[in-house]
């Protein structure tokens, strides 16, 4: 705890009552608070003061001091927070001071470039002002001589002889450009004989390309057409023969079908005639059993005396009957036996030629695709045997003759070239006499001036 004084309130405060207590009394400081040296200069007062005393906690004291130095201590964040600020803005500016991606970057490279652009224009406008300067100095002198020349032509010794070097060179003149005149026109003469008759070669030739074009243009439309013509007839060719090869193998199909349809009437037909005989033979059977029964009925109805014959008879007709009855149990198994292999041996050959007419027909169709793909695929491999060889011809034939047509094309353009020297040739001396004549006539007014 620390004592602070405080004023009465019914009385005024006085001027100067600091905080005077060090005295420690009980709860009042700790060994791990020490105690505020702020109080050192403070008395404590005298025991009349102790109504104007209160006992306030450091908390609460150190809130005072610190309301009291709030100000100060604001003004002092706010002053360092700005040099933070400004020291960050510099150090920031000074690492992007190199940055060339930057606003201020681009703009100092503007105006650096700027200025680079600036120096070179005014290198250029003094390299200018001095031409000017020494084109300036030229003309004058130019005008100075002129001056000086047309001063020393005004007197009259040499006019007298102007006038006489005039007609002279009048003279002169009049017979070179009647000369002139005549070789203009012999050169005009000749050059248009001359042009007149490379144009006519020019066309001449051209014409012959042209028509050789057409001419080859012609024969390998000829050639396409015939070897179009080829190949119909050659697909015409193998149309019938296709044609005929499948009404062979039709006739085939139906000489088999016919065979088969023979063979299964003769199996039936043979069905039948055993199925008769089987019948025939049971018939027979019946009829021997009806006269067995018959006997049997004719011994019954014997006389006594006639037992003993009856008796042995009737046995001799029982063994009769029942060796007859053996006989035809075996004949008629021995028929069954005999049906059933005959009938497994015309079903097995039936089957056995069944078998061999699908297998045969199955083969033959096979055999027939076979063939036909092998055909195809000959036909295909002929075909574009055929279309690469005529592509090849045709390619070789296009560049030869796009050779021959790049070296006439080149002959032309090379006399065209030839043509248009000589023309540039006749036209710069065309041009040359006539600079001459110009510069003579020019010289001969001067003169005269």
């Amino acid at each position: 705890m620390v004592i602070k004084t405080l004023p009465v309130p019914s009385t005024k405060p006085p001027g100067n009552n600091p905080l005077v207590s060090k005295r420690r009394p009980l709860h009042s400081l700790s060994a791990s608070c020490p105690p505020d040296n702020r109080l050192e200069q403070h008395h404590l007062p005298d025991a009349a003061d102790l109504r104007r005393m209160c006992i306030i906690t450091k908390t609460d004291l150190n809130r005072i001091y610190d309301n009291l130095d709030r100000r100060q201590r604001d003004k002092d964040a706010v002053r360092q927070e700005i040099e933070r600020k400004k020291e960050m803005a510099d150090r920031s500016a000074q690492m992007t001071k190199q940055w060339p991606n930057t606003i201020i970057g681009a703009r100092e490279r503007k105006i650096e470039m700027k200025k680079i652009r600036d120096q070179e224009d005014e290198e250029k406008r003094k390299v200018v002002d001095l031409e000017e300067e020494k084109l300036a100095a030229e003309r004058r002198r130019e005008h100075i001589e002129k001056a000086k020349q047309l001063q020393y032509y005004q007197t009259d010794r040499v006019r007298t002889f102007h006038s006489a070097l005039l007609l002279t060179e009048v003279l002169k003149e009049r017979d070179l450009q009647l000369e002139m005149k005549k070789r203009i026109e012999k050169m005009r003469e000749t050059d248009e004989n001359e042009e007149h008759r490379r144009y006519q070669e020019a066309q001449n030739e051209f014409y012959k390309a042209e028509q050789e074009k057409m001419e080859r243009k012609m024969k390998d439309q000829e050639n396409l057409a015939k070897y179009h013509r080829a190949q119909m007839e050659q697909r015409k060719s193998q149309f019938v023969q296709e044609k005929q090869k499948d009404l062979k193998e039709g006739d085939e199909y139906r000489r088999l079908a016919e065979q088969y349809s023979l063979e299964q009437f003769e199996l039936d037909r043979f069905k039948k005639l055993t199925q008769k005989d089987v019948k025939s033979m049971y018939d027979k059977t019946l009829e021997d059993k009806r006269t067995v029964k018959q006997m049997e009925e004719a011994l019954d109805e014997e006389e006594d005396d006639e037992l003993r014959v009856y008796a042995e008879a009737k046995k001799k007709m029982a063994r009769l009957r029942r060796e007859k009855e053996v006989q035809a149990i075996q004949e008629k198994q021995e028929a069954r036996d005999h049906m059933i292999g005959y009938l497994g041996s015309l079903q097995k050959r039936a089957e056995s030629d069944n078998d061999a007419q699908i297998f045969r027909a199955k083969a033959q169709k096979e055999a027939k695709e076979l063939r036909e793909e092998q055909e195809k695929f000959e036909k295909q491999q002929k075909m574009q045997q055929s279309i690469r060889k005529h592509r090849f011809e045709t390619t070789k034939r296009r560049e030869v003759e796009r050779e021959m047509e790049e070296r006439e094309d080149a002959e032309i353009r090379r006399k065209k070239a030839e043509a248009d020297r000589l023309f540039l040739l006749y036209q710069q001396e065309k041009e040359k006499q006539r600079h001459e004549d110009a510069l003579v006539t020019s010289q001969y007014h001067l003169k005269q001036a």
